[in-house]
């Protein structure tokens, strides 16, 4: 427990800064950046409350005793048939709150019902407090991520020596969907095949179109281990690549290249951005790079911090995130490359080592 109270600590100094009376997190990656732990969640309410005097948990009946396994913290346990609002009033008595700082990512009838049991002046998201503690990595959390990377590289080779012609798409997803579980995944996250002209569209769903010979097929799978996602892109060819599609290839890699190579502490965010956009400008392919460079990756698959133009964020030692440039031919291909880096002392650690090279399969 001694990490989560060094948390929820750092949490309430940075709350009494910004005049911050209340912290309300449901069963989300926050909870479990806090906690170490999140439980089952449902429609039931479920939150973790934060305030200079105490910090509590309100929990259903049926989940309370999962919850007091994993934390020491004072439980108001609430049973079905008495509703949430009795122990959720008992958790609050006696705050005063006029600045509520609630959980984005939790459900919109939690906080509800938290307001109506609160009445604060101003609510707002508490992602202003949390994002910078859960950008910078500690050491344990980066190894962690270095393991979910290498999970992912071993599923990225059983999608790929699964790509043959007549295989649809979904069957080679299915492939990473049971390798990544076979291998312990907790949760599979995404297992997007998009193969010919399916990989125009950079968020495609895997779907029954078969691979063919001429295809170019973007594999881009992630999935949770040890509460830590991974993130990793490869491309696949079935049978001869044509010229042009060689020429995009090379610049999406030097593209890559260039971006892992611009990462280090005190650089921009968008200095990032600027190296793998430039190279694609540089090669005919800006118009075609459609969206930013990368996202960060921790509990959650898009962090903070976000690799794009205009976010002069300063990237600090710990920060984790991928770098990714593509480029999408609408009715012909699509091409990306992604790796997840982590940003060291003096530099750049790559997290994802699998080789870049075109994987051609005749």
């Amino acid at each position: 427990m001694t990490k989560s109270k060094n948390r929820l600590t750092r949490l309430q100094a940075l709350m009494a800064a910004a005049g911050v009376d209340l912290v309300a997190i449901g069963p989300t990656a926050n909870m479990r950046y806090l906690l170490g732990y999140v439980p089952h969640p449902d429609e039931r309410l479920c939150l973790l409350l934060v305030s200079a005097e105490r910090v509590n948990m309100v929990v259903p009946t049926l989940n309370a005793g999962d919850v007091a396994a994993h934390t020491d913290l004072p439980l108001e346990r609430w049973p079905d048939a008495d509703g949430p609002l009795p122990a959720l009033q008992r958790a609050v008595s006696g705050l005063s709150v006029k600045r509520l700082a609630m959980d984005g990512t939790m459900r919109a009838d939690f906080l509800l019902s938290l307001l109506n049991a609160t009445t604060p002046a101003e609510t707002i998201t508490v992602e202003g407090l949390l994002a910078p503690l859960r950008a910078r990595k500690s050491a344990e959390e980066i190894e962690a991520l270095a393991l979910a990377a290498a999970q992912a590289g071993r599923v990225m080779q059983a999608a790929m020596d699964a790509c043959r012609p007549g295989l649809s798409e979904a069957e080679v997803a299915w492939t990473v969907e049971e390798t990544f579980r076979k291998d312990g995944a907790e949760a599979v996250t995404f297992s997007l095949v998009a193969s010919g002209p399916n990989g125009a569209f950079p968020h495609h769903h895997s779907g029954p179109r078969r691979l063919q010979a001429g295809d170019a097929v973007i594999i881009d799978i992630g999935a949770t281990l040890n509460g830590y996602q991974s993130d990793i892109t490869r491309m696949v060819f079935i049978g001869e690549p044509p010229a042009d599609f060689l020429r995009a290839y090379e610049a999406v890699l030097t593209a890559n290249e260039r971006g892992r190579a611009a990462v280090r502490p005190g650089a921009m965010a968008q200095e990032v951005d600027q190296a793998t956009r430039g190279v694609l400008e540089s090669a005919g392919y800006g118009d075609i790079f459609i969206h930013r460079t990368g996202h960060g990756l921790g509990l959650e698959i898009h962090e903070a911090p976000y690799i794009m133009a205009g976010n002069e964020q300063i990237l600090e030692e710990g920060m984790v995130f991928s770098v990714e440039p593509g480029v999408y031919l609408p009715g012909q291909f699509g091409i990306r490359i992604e790796d997840i880096v982590a940003v060291t002392a003096t530099g750049v650690r790559t997290l994802t080592d699998f080789d870049r090279q075109l994987v051609v399969k005749k």
